[in-house]
């Protein structure tokens, strides 16, 4: 399962899914802090998969 990037969160809602060259990529929205990111899986099925997460939107922050 995967873990917002920023506060560490598994409460995540998807967004969409698609394919891209050797990647699964899923796009997610954090509801414990407002994120979203990509989160890429290789399934090639060479060895172990590789993930890693990019950022798309950053969490919305309260003014002060």
């Amino acid at each position: 399962m995967p873990k917002c990037p920023h506060c560490g969160s598994e409460d995540l809602t998807r967004v969409r899914t698609w394919r891209f060259i050797v990647y699964d990529v899923t796009q997610y929205k954090c509801n414990k802090c407002g994120g979203a990111f990509l989160h890429y899986v290789n399934t090639r099925g060479e060895g172990e998969p590789e993930e890693f997460y990019i950022w798309v939107k950053t969490r919305p922050t309260e003014a002060t």
